[in-house]
């Protein structure tokens, strides 16, 4: 059976292609309300005979009108007049419509429309995603109304996404089995040279907890190609983690990435494995979990970031700038070429001769992190030349691309479930798409000379 509609858009001599189009378009959704209330009405004559005791349509059966149902579609909202009908034979009361409209399961807003709010609300605050999801295909849904589908899909999505991490980490016994009788004579996957892991975390305001809470992202790259003509490279492929869970929980979703990379957990692993990291405790444990073979490197622009900051507090002012300028290119440069004890010496040269002020503390809190993290240091530049990675630029994008550019906005304070599901969403969304961000990845740099 078909059905059909009628489309017409009035023209005016001086109309132009703006103009046009967007006539067009109001007919066209126009249209497609109608085509779907006609749909909706076939598929009622289809199934017009009673399913309890099979009667069909005539003097068995006895209308009782119709009822308002809304459904909201991707173009529009839809009012659609459902019969409902009476069977003599029976006594059942049935609607024709029930098998059509059953994936709405009791709700008005379509699967279609369910995803694509899901989708939008990842990506923006949900009032701009309800907006944009208006405004380009005329979808009437409000913004409580995406946050709350964000939320339920992205739900799923984390616990699917755990789920099969931990059946990577510890599958079944099935799974086992059927490892073990793969064909002998099947073609094998060619082994993996190298994976690097960059394991970071992003705060976001909370809802939940003083202080915010701590979203844990991780990256996992077997390859590079360059881009450019600057040294600029972008690492593919790659995979994207993420989660506000527990630390076991990232490192767990790691190493699952890495084993559908092929890097680890195969009969060959990766003969280069690398773990970048800022220095917490958690990326450590996870690493010597995880990724036992792997080389934990301290990322260089954190240990940067950190000597500046102490330089700067120890030589405060606009009478320190000279000498100020002079430590920022020789105390790096020194830890870049991995000497930790010369590092450590000028930074102590740097204390003042009182103790209490603010200086002391950035410039202690530095010395420590040196001290604390020397197993994690070495000659960043010797590392550079062989091709080897020393910056985690990879994975503080992806804390900007996964949770900075959708978590950070002004206001926004977040729920810990809510943020666990968008994130799983954006990972998703990330990975199906092969591309983890718009820019490309840029090389460790070495201290500005």
């Amino acid at each position: 059976m078909q059905c059909s509609v009628t489309v017409g858009v009035d023209v005016g001599p001086g109309d132009g292609i703006v103009q046009l189009e967007e006539r067009v378009l109001q007919a066209g959704r126009v249209a497609m309300r109608a085509a779907l209330v006609a749909a909706v009405r076939a598929s009622e004559e289809q199934h017009a005979a009673c399913p309890t005791c099979g009667a069909s349509r005539g003097e068995p059966l006895r209308s009782h009108g119709t009822k308002r149902r809304v459904v909201l579609t991707r173009f529009g909202r839809v009012e659609v007049r459902v019969r409902r009908q009476r069977c003599r034979a029976c006594g059942q009361q049935f609607r024709p419509s029930q098998a059509c409209l059953a994936e709405l399961e009791g709700a008005n807003v379509t699967p279609d429309l369910a995803c694509a709010c899901a989708l939008a609300g990842a990506s923006w605050p949900y009032q701009a995603a309800a907006h944009m999801l208006r405004d380009l295909s005329g979808a009437q849904v409000s913004a409580e109304e995406v946050r709350r589908l964000t939320t339920a899909a992205g739900t799923v999505e984390a616990a699917q996404q755990m789920r099969a991490a931990e059946q990577v980490v510890a599958p079944t016994a099935d799974r086992v089995r059927r490892e073990r009788e793969y064909p002998a004579g099947a073609a094998l996957v060619a082994p993996v040279e190298r994976v690097v892991v960059g394991l970071d975390g992003g705060w976001i305001p909370s809802r939940d907890q003083v202080g915010g809470m701590e979203g844990k992202v991780g990256v996992v790259a077997t390859g590079s190609e360059a881009v450019g003509k600057h040294g600029r490279h972008r690492l593919r492929p790659r995979r994207y983690v993420a989660t506000f869970g527990s630390s076991e929980q990232i490192g767990v979703l790691a190493y699952a990435a890495a084993t559908e990379l092929g890097a680890v957990g195969g009969a060959v692993e990766a003969r280069e494995q690398f773990v970048l990291g800022d220095g917490a405790a958690w990326i450590h444990t996870q690493a010597a979990l995880h990724f036992p073979e792997a080389r934990s490197i301290l990322d260089w622009a954190h240990v940067e970031r950190a000597l500046h900051q102490a330089i700067r507090a120890a030589c405060p002012g606009r009478a320190n700038r000279a000498r100020r300028r002079d430590w920022h290119r020789a105390i790096p440069d020194l830890l870049w070429h991995g000497d930790v004890d010369g590092t450590l010496a000028a930074l102590l040269a740097l204390r003042p001769g009182r103790v209490g002020a603010e200086s002391v503390s950035r410039l202690e809190q530095a010395m420590s992190y040196l001290t604390t993290q020397r197993a994690y240091l070495g000659n960043y530049a010797a590392w550079q030349e062989a091709g080897e990675p020393s910056g985690s630029g990879l994975v503080e994008r992806g804390v900007g691309v996964v949770i900075n550019r959708r978590m950070k906005g002004q206001g926004m304070r977040w729920r810990r479930a809510n943020a666990d599901a968008v994130v799983a969403l954006r990972v998703r969304e990330l990975n199906a798409d092969g591309i983890a961000d718009e820019e490309d990845d840029q090389p460790s740099s070495p201290p500005a000379a």
